[in-house]
């Protein structure tokens, strides 16, 4: 008689100690496969975080490039509305970041080899006449683009004084002494008069339009323009474009060192810094307002004017 026989199966405990094993096995397995996909993800929200960052401060070096450095303002900030003066190096508070652009469309011309102004000029009094130029171009560009007249653009004066919040009209309160703009009065095809002679007497900076830029609540940044702070109209009354979502932050200042501690903003050619935070996403990969999850990059630009 045959006292041994053939196991054909598994005893329940072998069983369940093959399932712990796999199940351990499984667990580490997902485990990698979600940090593996969870990582992808992770890099490619921060690559597009950062594409769309680099974009945004490429198109703001476009219009800062032909910003006049003393027209730079910090505008409203939080529920505080108004002027709060010239940006400061590392201020970290979220403004409105405003200024005065030289119009570089009417120099541009209509597509003929006239220009609609020319800052090489000669000033007589409160006559400037222009060389190679041709001022009625520029009315019909200032009108097609804002739907205005050269009437309402104006010259600039770099012999204004006093803050910068009232040099170019951003609060609203003017002052004749105080005014880096001058009205125009009349016009021809190569001379126009303005209210008050200007000291400058070898440019004429023609300025059409107004730049604002601001990050709203929301994350949406926005860009204002085609208003006139020396007609007293306000950012808000402008055109609004959105550049980008997802923005947490937007500043815009100079180092004194990059233009050999000359801090005098009058002078031209001045190096800003503009600085576009992303929002980030937080370890639940969920959107997240908290600014150590911020994706910031910056760019230099040189401010011609």
């Amino acid at each position: 008689m045959n006292h041994f026989f053939k196991r054909s199966a598994f005893t329940m405990i072998e069983l369940l100690f093959v399932i712990v094993i796999l199940g351990i096995v499984a667990g580490f397995a997902l485990e990698a496969i979600r940090s593996y996909y969870e990582g992808i993800f992770r890099t490619a929200e921060y690559t597009k975080r950062v594409a769309t960052a680099d974009q945004v401060l490429e198109q703001l070096s476009k219009y800062f490039e032909n910003a006049i450095s003393t027209s730079i303002v910090n505008l409203d900030r939080g529920a505080t509305t108004g002027c709060n003066g010239t940006p400061v190096l590392n201020d970290l508070n979220d403004y409105t970041v405003a200024f005065v652009s030289v119009d570089q469309d009417s120099l541009l011309g209509n597509g003929t080899i006239v220009p609609g102004w020319n800052e090489d000029v000669n000033i007589s009094g409160s006559t400037i006449t222009m060389r190679g130029g041709d001022y009625t171009i520029a009315n019909s560009i200032i009108g097609t683009l804002s739907g205005l007249s050269f009437y309402d653009a104006a010259i600039y004066n770099n012999s204004g004084i006093g803050t910068t919040c009232r040099a170019f009209n951003w609060d609203n309160t003017g002052g004749t002494l105080e005014k880096y703009f001058i009205p125009v009065n009349n016009l021809t095809s190569s001379t126009i008069t303005v209210d008050r002679p200007p000291v400058e007497g070898k440019r004429a900076y023609l300025l059409r339009t107004g730049y604002a830029f601001r990050v709203d609540d929301n994350g949406s940044f926005w860009m204002y323009n085609n208003f006139m702070p020396w007609q007293s109209i306000r950012y808000t009354s402008g055109n609004k474009n959105l550049l980008a979502e997802n923005v947490a932050h937007f500043y815009a200042d100079y180092d004194a060192q990059d233009f050999q501690n000359q801090i005098n903003l009058n002078d031209r050619g001045l190096v800003w810094r503009l600085k576009v935070c992303m929002r980030g996403i937080d370890s639940n990969l969920s959107e997240s307002s908290a600014s150590s999850n911020d994706i910031c990059r910056e760019r230099r630009v040189h401010v011609r004017y």
